[in-house]
């Protein structure tokens, strides 16, 4: 063997050698914190996996589901729920694939996450719930009402993602940046480094949080531990995301949707008065109500107003 060979195999032993101990490293560290608490919670058996959820306060209930992302979880309501929970029986759910719940190495996709709201409803609420839902959770939640129509009782979605966005399918290239995250050392460092905390930091700020004074240590603890919680098994769904397999055309369901529907929307984002302003002029039963100095999760950044708008909603 040349020399030159004998060379470029030890650096590349050394790379992974290298990235398999930062990972390890990661791992060691990501529930140091503890900052995501399963005493005050249950776990609900789905065919996939255990799902975790809180149950609090009684009255009529109500379902507050989480953005799909690895990193978010039910910690995002908690404050939320603690105020609803005062004239309502308030569930929180950490989906497939984040938070406290089980992470098994499949395709995550919108369709899934439909039965997984299907099941819980029926299964651990058993009766037709208001539900909340953020971002890329609100589309299987439309999906869901579309599939199942006593279900849900009043819908309200927060920030939805655009209604262009949810109809990007995988191809090619989405498959390939996939398959790299799902190496198990190579890409399991890459999503380590796209979720370290520098980068985690960077998304309350950029993307979450539109006042950097609100954003607490405790907040974007919990975003990690998600993330990394279970060997940084959350990179199932990420790539899942980054292929759009999360995606799914719910113009159709929109449009014949006969709920009462509200959408809650943080003025505080860029373009997002016209992405919902697409979902009004599909469905113009939709009541809008805008919130200022709020970006994406308005829950996390005003959740005395969040939680009084969706008060206001529900008893209505």
């Amino acid at each position: 063997m040349k020399k030159s060979t004998k060379n470029l195999l030890f650096l590349t032993s050394a790379l992974i050698a290298g990235m398999h101990i930062y990972n390890r490293v990661v791992d060691s560290n990501a529930e140091r914190k503890n900052a995501l608490k399963v005493d005050n919670g249950h776990y609900y058996k789905w065919k996939e996996g255990n799902i975790f959820y809180t149950k609090t306060g009684t009255g009529e209930p109500i379902l507050l589901i989480h953005d799909t992302d690895s990193g978010a979880s039910g910690e995002e309501w908690a404050k939320v729920a603690k105020k609803l929970a005062k004239n309502n029986t308030v569930y929180t759910i950490d989906l497939l694939g984040c938070g406290r719940s089980d992470k098994p190495s499949i395709q995550y996709t919108s369709y899934m996450y439909v039965q997984i709201i299907t099941a819980f409803v029926n299964d651990v609420i058993g009766k037709p719930v208001n539900v909340a839902a953020t971002n890329l959770s609100t589309a299987p939640v439309i999906m869901a009402n579309a599939l199942s129509k006593d279900l849900f009782n009043k819908i309200i979605l927060i920030n939805p993602v655009s209604l262009q966005q949810l109809k990007c399918i995988p191809d090619k290239s989405t498959k390939f940046k996939q398959n790299i995250i799902n190496l198990p050392i190579i890409g399991t460092f890459i999503y380590n480094k796209l979720m370290s905390p520098i980068k985690v930091d960077l998304l309350f700020r950029n993307k979450f949080i539109s006042r950097g004074q609100l954003i607490s240590d405790k907040m974007k603890d919990a975003y990690y531990e998600s993330a990394h919680k279970g060997q940084s098994r959350g990179k199932y769904l990420y790539s899942s995301i980054l292929s759009n397999y999360i995606n799914t055309n719910i113009a159709p369901a929109l449009k014949n949707l006969d709920k009462d529907v509200s959408i809650i929307a943080s003025t505080g984002i860029k373009n997002n008065m016209d992405v919902i302003n697409n979902y009004h002029k599909l469905n113009s039963k939709c009541d809008i109500i805008h919130i200022a100095n709020a970006k994406l999760y308005p829950q996390l950044e005003l959740p005395e107003k969040t939680a009084s708008i969706i008060k206001k909603i529900v008893t209505n």
